[in-house]
């Protein structure tokens, strides 16, 4: 039995899951490029604004802590709740600042996401090589023999990108302790 025309259609339709899944995960790619450089930018921006914060604080501190010393009328105890202010604002500013941190963890996931597609896009390139054309006369067991060879391949490579990809995402020394993803 010869059976070119089931053949061709099943080519074709791997061909156009191969071509139109490649397409699609270029653009997922440059989309998570993309993503990638605006949380980087806020991040920047961010961490900026917080030290500015905590600068424009800490020079307010001082100002009050001299005019409290100018008074006579000032308290100890006022004096003691102004600097535990001050601890406190410098705590607040300090957690938020480490909150920050969670960027890297960000990243490492987009990173990984975009790898992922980049494999799976060799993968699904696999699909559309010409490497595996059967001639019109192919018999049923050469057909079946090739799709066994095909599917070992893919699987292999399935593997191969998921065992490389497969790691958490790891951020240390937070405030709040270590801290793993996936």
């Amino acid at each position: 039995m010869v059976i070119a025309p089931v053949l061709f259609e099943f080519k074709r339709l791997l061909l156009d899951v191969a071509g139109g899944s490649g397409l699609q995960l270029t653009e997922v790619e440059t989309d998570l490029v993309q993503t990638n450089l605006l949380l980087n930018e806020a991040i920047t921006k961010l961490s900026s604004s917080f030290f500015d914060l905590h600068k424009a604080v800490a020079a307010q501190q001082t100002i009050v802590a001299m005019i409290v010393a100018q008074q006579t009328a000032a308290t100890p105890l006022q004096v003691e709740e102004l600097k535990q202010s001050q601890q406190a604002i410098d705590t607040h500013v300090n957690s938020a600042v480490t909150g920050l941190q969670f960027q890297d963890m960000t990243s490492q996931l987009i990173e990984r996401t975009l790898k992922r597609v980049v494999g799976l896009r060799d993968v699904l390139s696999f699909l559309s090589s010409n490497s595996w054309d059967a001639a019109p006369d192919t018999d049923l067991e050469e057909m079946h023999a090739m799709l066994q060879t095909i599917n070992q391949t893919m699987e292999t490579r399935l593997i191969n990108l998921e065992n490389g990809l497969w790691k958490a995402v790891r951020q240390t020394h937070m405030s709040s302790g270590d801290i793993d993803l996936f």
